[in-house]
């Protein structure tokens, strides 16, 4: 499910598009808009996943979208594509081996939206039986529009996403796809980022399921790593 990879950040783009100041960055390609703060760029790894990074290395995680042809035949709406996936990916962390994962926070209730879009939510850590490489974290979001569903994740390591979850949430938050809300404004952004690192902290549990009263409870020892996220395999949900 995860790879990791060390030393420098190691790209593979069929291209690249840097944008350097904020900016309102609009993709027609893959239908969505985002607001991306100073010094962030997005780079074009396929025609149907692009990444989003910090040039300055500050928030060193990797943020991506994904997007996916829906299969009509298997899902019937858009909204059965985002709850299957979320139960495909909560699924291939439970029963992963090595690494191990742990969903520490999951939401797939009516409240969460992408935009106006129904969306799902999870957050997890993992565990590599490799000691010296540690632990690391993914925040991840589903949702679908149309004939196409969307994968949205940071990943980093479990450090950088403890100090960091509401940069990165908000960001990903703060796309929208298809139709819909306007773009996030830098101002309201900023407000998001705050309300984020409230409302994630207190619903994260331990591997054993106690309540965790922050983030900062989940900081390892991986910082450093450049961790490469694979494909969520799909399910049918009937």
């Amino acid at each position: 499910m995860t790879r990791v990879f060390f030393g420098e950040f190691f790209f593979i783009l069929i291209c690249a598009a840097a944008l350097f100041a904020d900016t309102t960055l609009v993709d027609n390609a893959c239908n969505y808009r985002m607001y991306l703060p100073d010094n962030w760029v997005r780079e074009v790894y396929s025609d149907t996943q692009h990444y989003f990074i910090d040039t300055t290395y500050i928030y060193p995680a990797q943020l991506s979208l994904k997007r996916y042809t829906i299969d009509t035949a298997m899902y019937k709406t858009a909204d059965d594509w985002t709850r299957a996936y979320f139960l495909a990916y909560k699924l291939s962390v439970l029963y992963s081996v090595d690494p191990s994962g742990v969903v520490l926070y999951s939401n797939g209730d009516t409240t969460v939206k992408q935009g106006p879009l129904p969306a799902t939510e999870a957050y997890s850590v993992f565990f590599s039986s490799d000691t010296s490489i540690g632990s690391w974290a993914e925040y991840i979001r589903f949702t679908a529009y149309g004939k196409y569903g969307y994968e949205l994740y940071a990943i980093s390591d479990t450090a950088d996403m403890s100090k960091n979850i509401g940069m990165y949430a908000a960001l990903l938050q703060g796309i929208v796809i298809g139709p819909g809300d306007h773009i996030i404004s830098p101002r309201m952004f900023l407000r998001n980022v705050y309300k984020i690192e409230k409302d994630l902290a207190p619903l994260l549990c331990d591997p054993l399921g106690r309540r965790i009263r922050g983030l900062a409870a989940l900081r390892g020892r991986a910082t450093g790593m450049y961790l490469q996220k694979n494909s969520t395999p799909a399910i049918l949900l009937r």
